[in-house]
């Protein structure tokens, strides 16, 4: 076959040129003008709503963590004051206590602060009692409360009834190595008098480890976590000069809220969040210098800037390129498909490159070769199919010719008075009027199942009633339409491949019809010979059709299957469970489709 070729029109190239280059600019440079417009605008609240997202959860996590190793030294005095060795060491009567038994309750109670300090990753836990035994001032962590009486931690503690927090700041009047713990302390009053104290319980948590938990949690450079107490500074996290501090401090919104708030200390601005710490009266602020959080608005916007500018560019260049390259064969491309559509079938657009349009041109090609294929391979099936109308035709005629045969047959049997081949001929003649079922593919269940009863009563005829059949059919489900010669075959199987193998050739057979909802269910049993796993694998799960068993009349298993699968679809169709020496069990699941009254 003859091709043809058709060179690209100036017209049409100039035409595409114009749309390429205004398409460039209303999808690549005014999108992205809006878009660095848009992002000058807006990355500026994006990134202070990142900032304060994620300082955010820096303070939250802090603030969890603080409040969590508080609720440790809290869970350690919890637990001692309900002990009763510390009622037993601060008691000062001795006369009750003896001196062996408060050393030996003192060893317990040591190993009692050092297992829960081990337990709890508290620094240390101290018990200062109010008597005078012996053996108080030769502990660590049992001392005699006269030793402590001056301090000023204690005064402020002294006829306190709720548990009190002290920072380090509240130890400015004891030796340096006792001015580096939080501490949680308690009074213990004697049970017998609640207004004598008896002792102190003081656990002690080590600074440094609760500075870790702030240190390096600012998101910004210059940010600034702090743990106050009634506007006092107990730590903070920044070598920013104590009055700017102070000032900052004096600005600070109240420990309540849950939101940034803009202050303005030392002629600067910033953001500041407060957070109390449950129980302890303390609370932590993060404060966040203005010019921090948009510092990186700025930069990120000449970045920004700089990219539109750099992609334009370039987006133009290849936008050049990419029309020079590709115009004239979109174009050759065009006026081909203009011409096949006049009806010159024939012609060809010769493919250049190795790009999508040339995939294209060769596509187009291809496909007009397969139409050409496709016509001469129509004008074949035409013929085909009027081939097959003619055999379709026989088809029917023949089983009329046989029925009307079979007919005739009857009658003579009748008047020779021959009742066994009248009987069979009827039967037959039944059967095959069945299987015409006048043309219609869909019969009622019903009939379906009359077809198959004939079916056997002609195979006991032939084998000396050698099969028991059992029919149940519901009178609802045999209203119900059914693909027809569904059941023959399924029933010559299991007659011919099951029960006939057996070596006594006899056999019983059971087909039961049910409604359930939108389902009908058809069982076929038999007590034949069964198959293994393999066997029923070949006969119903296996794709290879060379494997499937085939009845007499030309309808094997996967005949069925595919039938039942093309008619109604998934999830219905064939299913079999077989037990060699047992029998075989077919289950046929349909829609229940009932026929149209009109």
């Amino acid at each position: 076959m003859k091709h043809k070729s058709f060179l690209s029109g100036r017209p049409f190239l100039k035409s595409l040129k114009t749309k390429l280059f205004c398409t460039y600019f209303l999808l690549v440079v005014l999108p992205l003008g809006f878009f660095t417009l848009y992002t000058y605008l807006q990355v500026r609240n994006v990134v202070q709503e990142q900032t304060f997202s994620a300082m955010q959860n820096a303070f939250e996590d802090t603030v969890n963590s603080m409040q969590q190793s508080l609720a440790r030294l809290d869970a350690a005095i919890d637990i001692l004051a309900m002990d009763p060795l510390v009622y037993a060491m601060a008691s000062n009567d001795p006369a009750d206590y003896s001196y062996i038994s408060r050393l030996e309750d003192s060893d317990k109670l040591t190993l009692t602060f050092e297992h829960l300090c081990s337990l709890s990753g508290i620094k240390r836990i101290r018990l200062y009692a109010n008597n005078n035994y012996l053996y108080a001032s030769g502990q660590n962590n049992i001392i005699q409360l006269r030793e402590i009486a001056d301090a000023g931690w204690y005064n402020t503690l002294s006829g306190q009834d709720e548990r009190m927090w002290f920072a380090p700041t509240d130890f400015y009047d004891q030796p340096v190595q006792e001015q580096s713990y939080f501490s949680s302390m308690q009074v213990i009053y004697n049970p017998r008098n609640v207004r004598e104290p008896l002792a102190v319980l003081r656990a002690d948590m080590d600074a440094s480890q609760m500075i870790s938990l702030v240190e390096g949690t600012s998101v910004t450079e210059n940010g600034i976590l702090l743990l106050l107490k009634d506007r006092e500074i107990l730590y903070h996290s920044s070598d920013t000069p104590s009055d700017v501090l102070d000032a900052i401090v004096e600005e600070l919104p109240a420990p309540d809220g849950n939101e940034w708030v803009p202050v303005q200390a030392g002629g600067k601005r910033y953001y500041a969040q407060c957070c109390p710490l449950s129980k302890s009266g303390w609370y932590m602020a993060s404060v966040l210098p203005f010019n921090d959080i948009f510092r990186l608005s700025h930069e990120l916007r000449l970045e920004m800037l700089l990219a539109v500018v750099l992609i334009s560019l370039i987006a133009y260049l290849l936008a050049v390129t990419i029309s020079r390259s590709t115009l004239n064969r979109i174009s050759l491309l065009t006026r081909t498909m203009q011409a096949v559509q006049e009806g010159n079938v024939d012609i060809r657009p010769e493919p250049s490159g190795d790009d999508e349009v040339a995939q294209l041109m060769g596509n187009f090609n291809k496909m007009m070769d397969r139409i050409d294929q496709l016509m001469e391979e129509k004008v074949s099936y035409g013929q085909q199919i009027k081939n097959l109308e003619l055999k379709a035709l026989q088809a029917q005629i023949n089983p009329h010719f046989l029925y009307n045969s079979l007919d005739l047959i009857n009658c003579t049997a009748i008047s020779h008075s021959v009742p066994q081949i009248s009987h069979m001929v009827k039967a037959l003649g039944q059967f095959y009027r069945l299987s015409l079922s006048g043309g219609n593919e869909q019969i009622p269940l019903s009939a379906e199942m009359k077809h198959a009863r004939l079916y056997v009563d002609i195979q006991n005829m032939r084998f000396e009633d050698s099969i028991q059949a059992h029919w149940s059919l519901d009178e609802e489900a045999g209203k119900c339409l059914i693909i027809k010669i569904i059941l023959q075959p399924l029933i010559e199987n299991a007659i011919i491949h099951g029960i006939f193998e057996k070596p006594s050739k006899h056999g019983s057979l059971r087909v039961c019809a049910k409604r359930n909802a939108d389902i009908i269910t058809i069982t076929i049993s038999d007590d034949g010979i069964g198959m293994n796993e393999e066997e029923l694998h070949a006969n119903f799960f296996s794709d290879s059709r060379e494997k499937v068993t085939d009845t007499s009349g030309g309808y094997g298993v996967r005949n069925i299957c595919d039938r039942l699968r093309i008619a109604y679809g998934e999830p219905y169709g064939l299913f079999c469970e077989s037990t060699p020496g047992k029998g075989t069990t077919v289950t046929v699941t349909i829609p229940a489709i009932e026929p149209d009254l009109q």
